[in-house]
């Protein structure tokens, strides 16, 4: 008898609100489940890790530092403001009446060569850390490069890592 009063307490509009918000929420599971599954928005077939990535994250963290700040200090490559003024003008093209496909391959061509630039970099300091490697740390660092592979980039290598 008591449960009869208490469900007749909670209004109607409660019970098609949290039905509704129930709903709702299965379905983005649904679909973080379903991307998760597939291998991501692009079916796994993204830029995802990258190449590169494996590589890097397997180095003792001083490495991995090493790296990066190849990167971050080359004069050379482009900072954060010719990076902007590249989706700038990307943005006013996309945003102009006619779109000009050939300023907007030449704006994508001028990013491309950014990150060619950007890799190019890191794959030396890169290489610099790994050929002053002895064999049997470059060998441990191959397996560790292994288990990021195997993990897919989640987190950090196993008890065997370099930190």
């Amino acid at each position: 008898m008591a449960d009869t009063d208490i469900t007749r307490r909670v209004p109607l509009w409660v019970k098609v609100l949290l039905t509704l918000s129930l709903a709702i929420n299965l379905a983005v599971a649904g679909l973080v489940v379903g991307l998760a599954v597939r291998g991501g928005p692009l079916g796994g077939k993204g830029p995802g890790m990258g190449y590169a990535m494996p590589y890097v994250l397997a180095l003792p963290k001083e490495d991995r530092r090493a790296v990066f700040g190849a990167v971050r200090n080359d004069p050379d490559l482009p900072g954060r403001s010719a990076r902007r003024a590249t989706y700038r003008d990307m943005l006013d093209l996309l945003s102009a009446d006619t779109l000009d496909t050939a300023a907007v391959r030449a704006v994508l061509a001028r990013q491309a060569a950014s990150v060619g630039q950007v890799q190019s970099v890191a794959q030396s300091a890169w290489l610099e850390k790994v050929a002053a490697m002895s064999v049997q740390d470059r060998r441990a660092y191959a397996q560790r490069v292994q288990e990021v592979i195997s993990r897919g980039g989640r987190g950090r290598p196993g008890p065997g890592k370099r930190d």
